[in-house]
C-alpha cells in the first residue's frame, strides 16, 4: 500500500471508535491503517491513493494473475469463478491479491480472533493494511480450483457412456411432472473408483440436500431431469493460498 496523508478536516469517529476517513470500499485511520469494508460492485475500482484495486476475478479490470511471485506459474481466472466470481483486492505496490472474505462467512476468519491487539476498529474488516510499504493481511485463504485431469480420464468415460445414457432412460419413464431447471448436476469426487451402477445408486439414494436425509419420488424426477437435459459439473482439485501475484505496474 501506498503512504498516504490522514484528511484531518473531515475526520469522523462514531462507526469506528477511532479517527477515520471512509472512501467507498475502503476506510483510513488516523494511524495509517487501512481495510477494505466493502467488495459491492458499486465500490470496484482502483483506490489510487492507496495503490489498491477492488475487483472480481470476471471484471476485464481484473490483471493476470500469477501462483508464485516470480509470476511464472499463471493462475488462469477460471480457477477464481467456478461457482461465480472471486471479489478480490489487489495492492499494487507489494504486487499481491488476494480473496476478501466477510468474517464469520464462508472461509473468513473473524477479525477478533485472528488479530486481537490490532483493536476492535479493524475487526470486521474483509482485508487490512497495519500501514504504508507493508504486506496485507487477509481475512482468509484464497480458493484455487483446479481441473482434475485424473478424476476426468478415469471417470468421465463412464459418465457419458453408461451414467448418461441410463439415467436418460429412465427420466423418459418417469411420469412427467414441472421441471425446474437449475444447471447440471455436480459430479461427486467420492465416484473416482465408483462403477457406474454404484453411481446411479449414490444419484438416486443420497439428496445434495445437506438438510435432507431421503429423496423421493420427485426428488429423483428431478434429478434424472437435470441428468438428462444438462449433464454433469465436473469437480475440481481445491487448494488455498494466502496470495496471489501480480508483475508490473497497472
Amino acid at each position: 500500500m501506498k503512504e498516504f496523508k490522514f484528511d484531518h478536516e473531515y475526520k469522523s469517529w462514531d462507526r469506528y471508535k477511532a479517527f477515520h476517513n471512509t472512501d467507498w470500499a475502503l476506510v483510513e485511520f488516523e494511524t495509517g491503517e487501512v481495510i477494505v469494508r466493502s467488495s459491492d460492485k458499486d465500490y470496484r475500482q482502483m483506490y489510487d491513493k492507496y495503490g489498491i484495486q477492488i475487483v472480481a476475478s470476471t471484471d476485464s479490470s481484473c490483471p493476470p494473475l500469477f501462483l508464485d511471485k516470480e509470476c511464472t506459474e499463471p493462475c488462469p481466472k477460471a480457477w477464481l469463478t467456478q461457482g461465480g466470481y472471486t471479489p478480490l483486492a489487489i495492492d499494487h505496490e507489494q504486487k499481491v491479491a488476494f480473496e476478501l472474505h466477510h468474517p464469520n462467512r464462508r472461509g473468513g476468519v473473524p477479525r477478533k480472533d485472528k488479530v486481537t491487539h490490532l483493536g476492535k476498529h479493524v475487526q470486521d474488516a474483509l482485508g487490512y493494511w497495519s500501514g504504508a510499504g507493508r504486506m496485507p493481511i487477509p481475512n482468509g485463504k484464497t480458493e484455487i480450483k483446479r481441473p482434475n485431469p485424473e478424476w476426468r480420464k478415469k471417470v468421465q468415460p463412464v459418465l457419458l457412456a453408461e451414467v448418461i445414457p441410463a439415467i436418460t432412460a429412465m427420466h423418459r419413464l418417469a411420469t412427467t411432472k414441472r421441471w425446474y431447471d437449475d444447471g447440471k448436476y455436480p459430479a461427486q469426487e467420492k465416484w473416482l473408483e465408483s462403477s457406474a451402477s454404484e453411481i446411479i445408486d449414490d444419484i438416486l439414494s443420497n439428496s445434495l440436500n445437506p438438510w435432507r436425509t431421503e429423496m423421493d419420488d420427485d426428488d429423483k424426477k428431478d434429478v434424472m431431469h437435470k441428468i438428462a437435459t444438462r449433464g454433469f459439473t465436473y469437480p475440481r482439485s481445491t487448494s488455498q493460498v494466502d496470495f496471489l501475484y501480480i508483475k508490473g505496474e497497472k
